[in-house]
């Protein structure tokens, strides 16, 4: 099919446009964009088989495309390593949140990371089960034995999980859905009357895409169906039959990590990029956080919304 034939993920118009932009793990693909509602998607989507060996093999964030290691994720003991400050800041950033609830479900959950370390906070007051689909961290699961094997955009809820949560938590899994609206609607299935969505992706908007078009570019993943904005994530919800009440920004990576990529043009390895290299120097870190998020042009996009 002719890429301007491609179709809209979310309003569903044809005649994407070209944007010249290619993920940089794959140049067989391309970035589009909307005409119409201007939202940016891969060109052509994965496959159901390619999307099985990314849920099943964790290919691209341990070993890179083609299983050609660009990362050291590799084995667990690397990737806990390499997650635990990511882990800890969204702990920080959702338990209180979480607080209001009592049973939540922690959607794509990965490894269990999250979930590991949130049922470790004292006085917590919920209980915390996950969804997850890859064989690969399901195997290497370490967030307890409440994790359920269940595609819910190919398959149907079971009934032991059917309106039981009062919160769905999902962080950085809708830009990998190829049909993001038929999913969110079918995330409905999960939670009780009332019930509320939380879900994080990356900001397509955010101030460091701006500051340094090098960056902008390294956003684009083959392995991610959607690139969302703060309008486009809104109108993703609202066309799924949601009531949003909040779409926030966060900034996760340091200022240090901003300004190597503006001086540079490439990524920052040397220290770990959420965090200054002194800790002494953190309260710079945050203040510049903050203000970002003020900003609306923070690295994640945070939904909140319940179903209409």
């Amino acid at each position: 099919m002719n890429k301007t034939q491609a179709t809209c993920l979310l309003c569903g118009e044809p005649g994407l446009t070209p944007t010249n932009k290619k993920p940089r793990d794959s140049t067989a693909h391309d970035i589009l964009k909307c005409p119409n509602c201007s939202h940016v998607q891969l060109y052509p989507l994965l496959s159901a088989e390619e999307e099985q060996e990314e849920y099943d093999n964790d290919t691209t964030v341990r070993l890179g495309k083609n299983s050609v290691k660009i990362s050291d994720g590799s084995d667990m003991a690397t990737m806990e390593e390499k997650f635990a400050p990511w882990t800890a800041a969204h702990v920080n950033l959702y338990f209180e949140t979480l607080q209001n609830y009592a049973n939540v479900l922690d959607l794509g959950a990965g490894y269990g990371f999250f979930m590991r370390e949130i049922q470790k906070q004292p006085n917590r007051n919920f209980q915390i089960e996950g969804i997850e689909i890859g064989k690969f961290r399901l195997d290497n699961f370490v967030g307890g034995s409440a994790v359920h094997n269940v595609n819910i955009l190919s398959q149907d809820i079971p009934p032991n999980l059917r309106h039981k949560y009062d919160c769905v938590i999902s962080m950085h899994l809708l830009e990998h859905i190829s049909n993001p609206v038929l999913f969110l609607e079918k995330v409905k299935g999960l939670l009780k009357p009332h019930g509320e969505v939380i879900f994080e992706v990356p900001n397509l908007n955010c101030l460091l895409g701006e500051l340094c078009p090098e960056y902008k570019d390294f956003m684009y993943l083959y392995e991610h169906c959607s690139y969302y904005t703060a309008e486009t994530l809104r109108r993703a919800f609202e066309k799924a039959g949601y009531k949003i009440h909040e779409i926030a920004t966060h900034e996760v990576f340091s200022i240090e990590n901003h300004l190597h990529w503006i001086r540079n043009k490439v990524p920052y390895t040397k220290h770990h990029m959420l965090y200054m290299p002194d800790e002494r120097l953190e309260w710079i870190n945050e203040i510049y956080k903050k203000e970002i998020g003020k900003q609306g042009k923070g690295f994640v996009l945070t939904v909140r919304a319940t179903p209409k």
